[in-house]
């Protein structure tokens, strides 16, 4: 089968305040959804919290990590 796509892009901060990082980023995760399913999400709550939820988990097991190289000097 043969499926049709549009190419989308967006354009993705790499300055600005982590609110705005992140809001922006909820934003588009929003309007990409509406790409997908033809809808128009005007509530973003729930988007809201499954990113913040994301980014905590991230940079928990970042941090982890790093703690597990930094063991003995950062030595392996």
């Amino acid at each position: 089968m043969n499926y049709t796509t549009e190419r989308i892009s967006f354009d993705v901060p790499k300055n600005g305040g982590y609110n705005y990082r992140f809001n922006e980023c909820v934003e588009q995760i929003a309007q990409l959804i509406d790409c997908y399913f033809d809808t128009k999400i005007d509530y973003v709550e729930r988007i809201n919290s499954l990113v913040d939820q994301e980014v905590v988990d991230a940079m928990r097991r970042q941090e982890k990590e790093n703690e597990l190289e930094n063991i003995n000097g950062g030595s392996k």
